[in-house]
């Protein structure tokens, strides 16, 4: 599933495509039909999506050892939905190909999505579906150990029910003893992988929790995603890396799209893009409490009537996601799905 056919797109923040903005201005006089497009089962997909283009998308065929640009018309894949995606198409979607062109999309078995947070209006950027397994990444040092981050991508992944592995990177830079903020996660049920791209240590561990799956890759910037996926590939050419951000402390955006790879042993990685925050769709303020497994367990303990906010007999608050969760609540019943956390 490599993409070295594929014309390379221009690298940047995921939130600054201008070729899919101006696509989108070209298009706004005039706006597809809902309901002219069909979703179709499964088994009607002749090809997997593995890259997107403005107006294009590369596409694994069904027998086929590389992928194809293929194109697709917005008016034939507009879905009858209130709420507009960024692309009729993402990757990781099942599609049905005829002559070249995309003409159907196949039902999904889950998405990993976020609002767009150059809209003004509410529109959906999907970033990849049909996923086995979702890997957050994240940083033990340059950047820090985003706990508030790391929670909405934990919390997305369970309200699609895809099972999540969080794997934090740099591990080497590690003093002897040093506290590990992440530690809790265990507790929490979710499978921890300390590793590192640099010296290959966890890698080996977290190839196995990803063997014949498809699996995204997601975190903030500057977490080291290209450089695990180039261990995981074996490929030292795959992507390029740039270094954190002196002034800021901040990663450098590297890759600009979402792109489908092919892995060892039938694996299939997604990268998706760095990003600095990730907003919540889908998910209310009064229903967040059964992403937090740990905290939805003890609250079965607390008082008739208690608001897991600061009460005394409240037994939420001696567990460590209990802010993030509090943070995350406030967020959504504000209606800021896209606010990033400490």
């Amino acid at each position: 599933m490599s993409s070295s056919k594929i014309p390379p797109r221009s690298v940047g923040s995921e939130d600054d495509w201008p070729d899919f903005e101006a696509f989108t201005r070209r298009k706004a006089a005039n706006k597809p039909v809902l309901n002219r497009a069909k979703v179709l089962p499964p088994e009607e997909g002749n090809g997997t999506v593995t890259e997107l283009f403005p107006n294009q998308s590369a596409v694994l065929l069904d027998g086929k050892a590389a992928p194809s640009l293929c194109g697709y018309r917005m008016s034939t894949l507009a879905f009858g939905s209130a709420v507009r995606e960024r692309s009729p198409v993402c990757v990781g979607d099942r599609v049905l190909v005829e002559a070249g062109v995309i003409t159907g999309r196949c039902e999904r078995r889950n998405r990993l999505l976020r609002p767009a947070p150059d809209a003004s209006d509410l529109t959906l950027h999907v970033l990849a579906s049909n996923l086995d397994a979702l890997v957050v990444v994240a940083s033990a040092c340059e950047p820090g150990f985003n706990g508030g981050i790391v929670d909405r991508f934990l919390v997305a992944a369970s309200a699609q029910k895809i099972p999540a592995i969080l794997c934090v990177n740099k591990a080497d830079l590690l003093a002897p003893g040093e506290e590990r903020p992440w530690a809790h996660y265990v507790r929490a049920g979710v499978a921890l992988v300390e590793a590192s791209a640099r010296d290959g240590r966890g890698t080996g561990d977290l190839a196995a929790l990803v063997r014949g799956k498809v699996s995204a890759f997601c975190g903030n910037s500057g977490v080291g995603k290209t450089s695990l996926l180039r261990r995981l590939l074996n490929d030292e050419d795959y992507g390029r890396t740039t270094a954190v951000n002196e002034r800021s402390g901040m990663g450098r955006h590297t890759t600009s799209g979402a792109v489908m790879l092919a892995g060892p042993e039938s694996s299939s990685f997604v990268d998706t893009p760095g990003v600095m925050n990730f907003g919540l769709y889908d998910v209310a303020a009064d229903g967040l409490l059964p992403h937090f497994p740990e905290l939805q367990a003890a609250a079965a303990s607390c008082p008739a009537g208690c608001a897991h906010e600061d009460e005394s007999g409240c037994r939420l608050r001696a567990l460590p996601r209990h802010e993030s969760f509090r943070a995350i609540r406030r967020s959504l019943a504000r209606g800021r799905t896209g606010e990033n956390l400490p």
